[in-house]
């Protein structure tokens, strides 16, 4: 089995304030690559018909978190991440996303995290 290293070097990062500065940045070629939301660069692509790759692997995977107040029940954070395992057995958590983004897959893989 063969395997092929990519060796990359990293020269600068930079943080910026708004999806409209990432965009134009690349656009611009004042930087090499992005990262940023699937769901972002997807409509950055259909509004303005530009020609992005996008990975075909994520480079990060997030959960969502709940703050709680410091005097809540201790077990209400324990029936709310079971009531979230029950939506997405159940189909519901999916079906809610999908009134609002048109791919879903990327945002249902907490499985992934859990298993980190």
């Amino acid at each position: 089995m063969h395997v092929l290293y990519y060796i990359f070097y990293v020269k600068d990062v930079y943080s910026l304030e708004n999806r409209k500065l990432l965009f134009t940045s690349l656009g611009k070629g004042y930087v090499d690559a992005i990262a940023a939301h699937e769901t972002s660069v997807q409509q950055y692509i259909k509004d303005y018909g530009a020609k992005i790759r996008i990975l075909d692997e994520a480079i990060l995977t997030t959960g969502i978190g709940v703050a709680f107040p410091e005097n809540t029940d201790s077990e209400l954070p324990e029936k709310l991440t079971e009531i979230f395992k029950e939506m997405r057995k159940d189909g519901s958590e999916e079906k809610i996303l999908k009134k609002y983004l048109p791919e879903t897959s990327g945002y249902l893989e907490v499985d992934k995290i859990e298993n980190n």
